[in-house]
């Protein structure tokens, strides 16, 4: 239906210096028009997030100040700006190698520098930053012209701000449908794999999706690492309890056969004494050695029982291992199975608003006014902030400063005229 609507109002004949209908026919005929993320790169105002897997010491939210470096423990300043957080988590892994013996640390950007928006827009000032975006996104998020001179300029923007919920609603709805088979894998203990498809998500860029599915796969790659470390960490502590426990009970052995002995010479030594022919002071030593032996043995009987009671304790710690991370994960895929209800719903619920939007575009019947909007963006080149013009659909960085002018047409011919006369 709105499709129909683009096709209808750029057959109409217009004034040659109209810029909101392309810009409209364009958001309607597809998603193309969008700009491809491309690998984020940390910039200055982000709030990077670190995880040491192994030691919550190290594990935080670090800020990127201004000079493009975050304070980070042991390490110190690290230079972050311009870097991937691939690069950042491999950097910082390496360096904190030399300092703690395997350890892993993953780092995500918990929160980007915002973008800002001024000029000609109902609703200047920040807003937040997604990678990928295009100037008339942050435009759409500013709430349009300050003073719109037509429906279909705010069918256009409405139309924005719907794709771009729409991309961020399929964006989500990627990440819970990888997370659900990640850990569908963990629960029954198979190999991760995930086949893609664009028709169930909505992402249609391959590049964005491998990302996704490249996180996950390090997250269970880590997990099971992880999982397995433990495991033979278990297994030593049971092989060396095991030992033990021979060891004891071939002591225990020996002991007993001593026991036994001892015993036999207090018996005698009492036969002896009975007939007269042995003092009853060697009878008090046999019965001292005897007592003596006897607390041994039940000494070496604890100890066996103590280490017995570890070989158990550490099977029954084992046999958790796999429970746990499996009742983990079946827990965290419930909550998931219902976000993905949910945000499929949404989805749904967005492409009906775009549908009435195209509709109602297609009921204007001409342009009362038309504007030439001029977009530039103010950000930082070599150290120095400078200003550049940019057209509507160009890619911003995080921390930019998106400046919009709108001029009425006939104004701007007026102006001319009035020039020329």
């Amino acid at each position: 239906m709105f499709l129909a609507a683009r096709n209808q109002i750029q057959s109409r004949p217009l004034k040659s210096a109209i810029c909101i209908i392309p810009m409209l026919a364009m958001l309607l005929s597809s998603t193309s028009v969008i700009a491809q993320p491309q690998q984020y790169k940390v910039t200055s105002g982000d709030v990077l997030s670190v995880v040491a897997y192994g030691d919550p010491q190290l594990t935080g939210l670090f800020p990127v100040s201004t000079d493009g470096t975050i304070g980070y423990p042991i390490l110190g300043n690290i230079v972050v700006t311009n870097k991937t957080t691939e690069e950042i988590g491999a950097a910082i892994t390496a360096s904190l190698r030399e300092h703690v013996a395997n350890l892993s640390v993953a780092v995500s950007v918990k929160e980007y520098a915002p973008v800002f928006i001024l000029g000609d827009v109902k609703n200047p000032g920040k807003y937040e930053f997604r990678p990928g975006m295009i100037a008339l996104e942050v435009f759409a998020l500013g709430g349009g012209l300050r003073q719109q001179p037509d429906r279909v300029l705010d069918s256009g923007v409405q139309l924005v701000a719907a794709q771009q919920e729409y991309d961020d609603t399929a964006l989500q709805l990627l990440s819970r449908d990888v997370r659900r088979v990640r850990l569908e894998a963990e629960i029954n203990g198979k190999p991760f794999e995930y086949a893609a498809d664009p028709a169930s998500t909505g992402v249609r860029d391959a590049a964005t999706t491998q990302s996704v599915i490249a996180a996950e796969r390090s997250l269970f790659e880590l997990r099971l690492s992880t999982l397995e470390s433990d495991r033979r960490n278990l297994e030593a502590q049971r092989h060396n309890y095991e030992e033990e426990i021979t060891m004891l009970e071939k002591s225990s052995g020996l002991r007993n056969e001593q026991f036994n002995l001892t015993q036999l010479d207090v018996e005698a030594s009492q036969g002896l004494v009975s007939r007269g022919a042995a003092p009853e002071a060697a009878l008090r030593e046999k019965k001292r050695d005897l007592l003596a032996m006897n607390q041994q043995v039940l000494e070496a009987g604890s100890f066996l029982a103590r280490a017995r009671q570890n070989k158990n304790e550490v099977e029954r710690r084992i046999r958790e291992l796999d429970d746990k991370r499996k009742n983990d994960a079946a827990g965290e895929l419930l909550e998931i199975t219902v976000d993905m209800l949910r945000l499929k719903k949404k989805m749904t619920a967005k492409v009906q608003t775009m549908a009435e939007i195209g509709a109602a575009a297609q009921r204007v019947s001409r342009l009362e006014e038309t504007v030439k909007m001029k977009f530039s963006v103010v950000r930082m080149v070599s150290g120095d902030y400078k200003e550049l013009p940019i057209d509507e659909h160009a890619s911003l960085n995080a921390g930019d400063i998106v400046r919009v002018e709108l001029v009425p047409a006939v104004q701007a011919i007026a102006s001319q005229s009035g020039t020329e006369n």
